[in-house]
């Protein structure tokens, strides 16, 4: 009862004094994907609430994994499942509910941020328990549709029609959902961290001298497209024997090739400078990104890069400004971009320094005013019906 009342006292105070002049929030950001392995929600939703913070916000972070503390909190383990040719570490069930109720009860939070709510996950449960204004985002993309949303859509639509303000990270990702849950979708694209990915700060010294570093930052998935690389840099160093790509997130392969220096999974301190240590980054992803942060990081690095002509990264990179975008799957295409640039000193400089600058116009300073944005509309349509 003491919640409800805070949280009206709170709707009716914003409206008097206007959502310009809008306090403190108590922001609940939820993220359906375990703490305990890295990956683009959770790095999204990490950078977001520290920037939320530095405003004055009290972010609390709920997800599977990690563990309780200031400003997170752990619904518990987590489980492994197959989800876009990828595995996602998610949590469900009886247990999981009963915590997030609970928190939700004790909490009152202004606003509940919501990520990829309409999975079975801890946001999923979250949004059943709300009862406070929500703005949920939807990051996935997947160019054939879903087959999980498009058979749970009876299901879930009275659940997706409570979200009170729906938010994608691109056109791709919108293109997904808006197929199964119509509405309007604002987009609130992923951001960089311009002060952490910046050029000009270390490298890994071990890997900077005598050599044309390429890069690779994901994971150890088929949809990444670290095949179709690895069948390019043969072709590359054929008249660029110089040349050495930095595989960042991937143990060594049973089958090697040379020229590759296998750095696994590296520190989060340590990825930045693994992008400062190149020339070139590549992401040959073969499909399903709906943005590509690690696009944006290398770019906020000064590191031009050469990418799949996917849409989720069409809306990140242009082609020939920034980088040079590639057919997916085409290793030849791949190697002939790849050799142009590494022949194209004044042409790198340049998209390095276009690179910089697009970065920027993502960069988490520019975009969190948006999304305070998002959420005190999200307060104003959910205290309609208080």
């Amino acid at each position: 009862m003491g919640c409800s009342r805070s949280r009206l006292e709170n709707v009716l105070s914003r409206r008097l004094l206007g959502w310009g002049k809008m306090n403190r929030m108590n922001i609940g950001m939820v993220s359906p994907y375990s703490w305990d392995f890295p990956g683009g929600v959770n790095r999204h939703v990490e950078q977001l609430a520290d920037h939320l913070r530095g405003r004055g916000h009290r972010v609390r972070v709920i997800a599977p994994g990690g563990h309780s503390g200031e400003g997170f909190f752990s619904v518990g383990g987590s489980f492994a499942v197959s989800a876009n040719q990828s595995k996602a570490n998610i949590a469900f069930g009886p247990g999981v509910a009963a915590r997030i109720r609970r928190l939700l009860r004790q909490e009152c939070f202004d606003v509940l941020h919501l990520h990829e709510p309409l999975i079975p996950s801890a946001s999923l449960l979250a949004l059943f328990f709300s009862r406070c204004a929500t703005l949920a985002t939807f990051h996935a993309a997947r160019e054939g549709g879903s087959t999980g949303y498009r058979l749970a859509q009876p299901i879930l639509r009275p659940l997706a029609g409570r979200i009170d303000v729906k938010a994608v990270v691109s056109p791709a990702a919108r293109e997904l959902i808006s197929r199964y849950f119509q509405g309007d979708y604002r987009v609130l694209p992923n951001g960089v961290d311009t002060a952490l990915f910046a050029p000009g700060g270390p490298v890994l010294e071990e890997w900077t001298g005598g050599g044309f570093n390429l890069v690779f930052v994901g994971r150890d998935e088929p949809r990444k497209g670290l095949e179709v690389l690895l069948r390019a840099l043969p072709l590359v160093r054929e008249s660029h024997p110089e040349v050495r790509l930095l595989v960042v997130g991937v143990e060594e392969y049973a089958s090697t090739c040379e020229g590759v220096a296998w750095l696994g999974r590296l520190a989060d301190d340590l990825v930045p400078a693994a992008y400062r240590s190149a020339k070139i980054m590549i992401s040959p992803a073969l499909g399903m990104e709906s943005f590509g942060i690690v696009l944006l990081e290398a770019m906020a690095s000064g590191v031009p890069v050469v990418a799949s002509d996917i849409p989720g990264y069409r809306a990140v990179l242009e082609d020939g400004v920034q980088g040079r975008l590639f057919p997916p799957g085409d290793y030849r295409a791949l190697a002939r971009a790849l050799s142009g640039l590494i022949e194209d000193d004044a042409g790198r400089e340049a998209m390095a320094e276009s690179a910089l600058a697009r970065a920027a116009m993502f960069s988490w300073e520019n975009l969190v005013e948006d999304v305070e944005a998002a959420y005190g509309d999200a307060m104003s349509i959910h205290g309609r019906d208080l």
